[in-house]
């Protein structure tokens, strides 16, 4: 390969070390923003395309680069991508993989203990010399049911976290998953896991399968009383109709891709809607990984071996 483009990077974003990495594979390298109204020229020669979590790659941006044989996406998400058109140009798309399982799957606990046990409540009437602890009463995860909706590296670990926190695991899943299997963790259709579980982590990709996947069907089903907890794409779910079961009292819905959704100030406003930040990845280690995939998956799949693909022949 040739010539690589980065779209909506700036010049000097990416770790010194990172880039010189990646330019040592490439004879030139550009930079230009999505909105660029001269892209399509700017692309024309290009052999390599590196973008970001929310940048679109369509099917005229694929035509306008006849060379193009790979895009790397810094995210595990890729929806914005034209995955399959890619693939009938024999053009292979590569994300980040399990780069930020950890993370995420310890965020999920975190966020839903500190729910349970009141922490910042706790915390900020500490701060006020009040230590009283009458009305506080948190639950216990032991012996309560969670349910996984997606086991893939993400929800896999989760499952694996709270099977040893002994709770009661199901999880929803194309394929069996031997691993969580083993430790017993048990395989169901998607309602069950709604109706059933005490918690709810939903953890699938964001696709025309998938999008709109916990409709407004699906949210009836759920347990009353169930804290449903999204680190994953907000177009997975009716979001309208999440409000207004939360806003009944249904349930308690949390999540953290606030900057992936037109509804956030409508969430921050309804009773039993927790709203965070998109922090469920950042951890050092996290980051880490992030850009060593990113680069692992150019260099591997320079010599042949490409990883991570998500568009297989």
């Amino acid at each position: 390969m040739k010539k690589a483009v980065f779209i909506d990077y700036k010049q000097g974003e990416l770790p010194k070390e990172v880039f010189e990495r990646i330019a040592k594979n490439f004879n030139k390298i550009k930079f230009v923003m999505r909105d660029d109204v001269d892209i399509l020229s700017k692309v024309k020669e290009a052999d390599a395309f590196f973008v970001k979590i929310f940048t679109k790659v369509d099917k005229e941006l694929i035509d306008a680069s006849p060379n193009l044989k790979y895009i790397g996406v810094c995210s595990t998400a890729f929806d914005t991508i034209k995955v399959n058109y890619a693939k009938e140009k024999g053009i292979v798309v590569c994300n980040l993989g399990g780069y930020s399982t950890e993370a995420v799957a310890e965020f999920f606990f975190a966020v839903l203990m500190e729910h349970l046990r009141e922490l910042e409540r706790a915390k900020t009437q500490a701060k006020k010399e009040n230590f009283d602890f009458q009305d506080f009463m948190g639950l216990e995860l032991k012996d309560k049911t969670l349910g996984v909706i997606g086991a893939g590296k993400i929800g896999s670990r989760i499952a694996q976290i709270g099977l040893g926190f002994g709770m009661k695991v199901l999880y929803f899943s194309r394929k069996n998953k031997p691993v969580i299997d083993k430790m017993g963790a048990v395989k169901v259709e998607l309602d069950e896991a709604l109706s059933q579980s005490d918690f709810i982590s939903l953890n699938l990709v964001l696709n025309t399968e998938t999008k709109n996947i916990i409709s407004k069907d699906k949210i009836v089903l759920i347990k009353k009383g169930c804290i449903f907890i999204n680190l994953a794409p907000p177009n997975l779910i009716d979001e309208q109709a999440m409000m207004e079961a939360a806003k009944r009292g249904k349930l308690t819905f949390i999540f953290d891709h606030a900057d992936d959704t037109k509804f956030a100030k409508e969430f921050l406003a309804t009773p039993n809607c927790i709203v965070y930040s998109p922090v469920a990845f950042r951890t050092k280690q996290a980051d880490i990984n992030k850009w060593e995939t990113f680069v692992g998956n150019i260099e591997k799949f320079i010599e042949g071996k490409p990883q991570n693909v998500v568009n297989p022949a």
